[in-house]
């Protein structure tokens, strides 16, 4: 798939291998499916995101990471690592940072700053991604989140 050659690194074996899999599996280039495809089929369903003032996300995010220390991520961590975590999931976010903590590469302290940083990136992407997507209807969300997104979720639905 030549498109799709051109829109990807050539050392990431991840991406290529993803991009094999997809193409022999259905038969169609892996282009077709990605960002930029504006010919959707109909469908009943209504998306929604939520757009959220970037540091009202950021300090969402900062205390949702927090919370997530509190209630065990380390000791979650390393319970899956005793049973031989794979090589993706020790990847995954959160899970890499703590893992280095455990091997006593950074401290705690650092790791939840660098799970922070690293949440509000994939945060920023998502967006980035979803906001190219034309069948996703938008609500921006500051003040009282809840009535904003209901309210805003029965219009779109009414649309």
């Amino acid at each position: 798939d030549p498109d799709a050659a051109t829109k990807m690194e050539p050392t990431n074996r991840r991406r290529i291998l993803r991009a094999l899999e997809v193409t022999i599996g259905s038969g169609r280039p892996f282009s077709s499916f990605g960002p930029g495809v504006d010919n959707y089929p109909p469908s009943a369903v209504t998306q929604v995101g939520l757009r959220w003032p970037r540091s009202v996300l950021s300090e969402r995010i900062a205390e949702r990471v927090r919370r997530m220390i509190d209630d065990g991520l380390v000791a979650e961590v390393d319970a899956l690592r005793q049973r031989g975590l794979s090589r993706t999931a020790a990847q995954a976010l959160g899970y890499k940072e703590i893992l280095e903590t455990l091997d006593g590469r950074i401290g705690q302290d650092e790791a939840i700053d660098m799970i922070i940083t690293r949440t509000r990136q994939f945060a920023v992407r998502q967006e980035r991604w979803f906001r190219r997507d034309p069948r996703v209807r938008w609500i921006d969300v500051e003040h009282d989140p809840v009535a904003e997104a209901t309210s805003a979720v029965i219009d779109a639905f009414d649309a």
